[in-house]
């Protein structure tokens, strides 16, 4: 049913398997229940630095970085590192019900629940999460092993000749350090869906991940390269229609409500507002944002540089206008990664297939006999 061929044409299913109210709503949800988190953590890392919380807001509003020219010690970097974190887990967790939703939908299955797929997800978070820690963990160990080296390298005479002698198995460390860093960058991208489709354990998780790279490293390459640009290319489209339903919307609007409606847009351009620092490791990403931005026009209908309210009903339609504008933007986020982790679900069906001559979305007779009408 699931209509696989089982080859490159699958990977561009995931523009239409991603167009989904259910995946797109799902999503929508983990990412602001992930940037909740992350927006609090931020602020409580900013007010354990002994920063005015109010002067981040009024750069960062709901989506705070750290500051480049406000104190932010270690323990701030700490706090501030969980609410990454934090937003990564939930982002993950959300992929994998996401998985579930389009894996059942590839065996035919329409109607699955996105409660179920979030129940599935969180009873599987051991293995979403465990997957990429484990090899975190061995990573680890691999650099203890080299620090007792360096340390017994310190020792007068002798150190230096036992370093010289483990030399060569100390290079094969690190060249398996950066084999590891790369099975680590696919357990993140693909392993989320690998739980969601399969619901492998943590082993058995890695253990695809391991075999991909290993026996389908072309096309594992190539078709998650194609597959983030089409997640990006649906989000650059989603956001474009966006844009155009919120002009036309305004211009609508505008047309008995007049200044009233541009005060209360300007309102809430002034609440809503996107900064990302300008960090030199930020600067790429930085100048993309304003591109984006500008392409949306976001920069003309929003970000006034300030704002005045001529009655209370202008201000608490602002700020329901700008609950909105964050709403949408949620929502661009969210077609992208529905498409990505839908399109994955559709990646490893291929390589599942290719390597082991396995069709995953194929029904076994007993599950059929489970989902037939008894008719005795």
């Amino acid at each position: 049913m699931s209509g696989m061929q089982f080859n490159y044409k699958d990977i561009f299913r995931a523009l239409r398997l991603g167009f989904s109210a259910k995946k797109v709503g799902m999503l929508t949800l983990g990412l602001l229940f992930g940037f909740a988190g992350y927006t609090v953590l931020t602020y409580l890392a900013h007010m354990v630095a002994g920063n005015d919380w109010v002067s981040v807001w009024e750069i960062y509003r709901l989506l705070p970085f750290p500051m480049p020219n406000l104190p932010f010690p270690w323990f701030s970097w700490l706090i501030y590192g969980l609410g990454v974190v934090w937003l990564i887990i939930v982002i993950m967790i959300t992929g994998a019900a996401v998985a579930k939703v389009t894996f059942e939908q590839l065996r035919g299955n329409e109607f699955y629940e996105a409660s179920s797929a979030f129940r599935f997800a969180l009873d599987n978070a051991g293995a979403i999460i465990g997957s990429p820690l484990l090899l975190i963990a061995f990573i680890l160990v691999i650099v203890a092993a080299g620090l007792i080296l360096s340390a017994i390298g310190s020792i007068p005479y002798i150190g230096p000749v036992l370093v010289g002698i483990m030399a060569i198995p100390a290079f094969f460390a690190s060249l398996f350090i950066v084999y590891l860093l790369i099975v680590l960058l696919w357990t993140l991208f693909i392993g989320p869906s690998i739980v969601g489709a399969m619901g492998n354990d943590t082993f058995d998780t890695l253990f695809e991940v391991f075999s991909c790279i290993n026996e389908q490293p072309a096309r594992l390459f190539w078709f998650t390269l194609v597959l983030g640009f089409l997640a990006k290319i649906g989000s650059l489209l989603f956001g474009l229609a966006s844009s155009l339903a919120v002009r036309i919307g305004s211009f609508v609007l505008t047309a008995f409500m007049g200044e009233t409606f541009k005060e209360m847009l300007n309102g809430a351009g002034f609440i809503f507002q996107v900064s990302v620092p300008n960090w030199g490791v930020f600067m790429p990403f930085h100048k993309l944002l304003i591109w984006v931005m500008n392409l949306y026009g976001v920069n003309q209908m929003f970000s006034p540089l300030y704002w005045e309210v001529s009655h209370w009903g202008v201000y608490l339609g602002a700020i329901l206008l700008s609950v909105c504008a964050y709403g949408i933007a949620l929502m661009v986020v969210a077609y992208g990664l529905s498409v990505w982790f839908s399109g994955n679900v559709a990646l490893i069906g291929v390589l599942i297939k290719k390597k082991d001559d396995k069709n995953i979305f194929e029904i076994k007779d007993e599950e059929s006999e489970l989902l037939e009408p008894d008719d005795k």
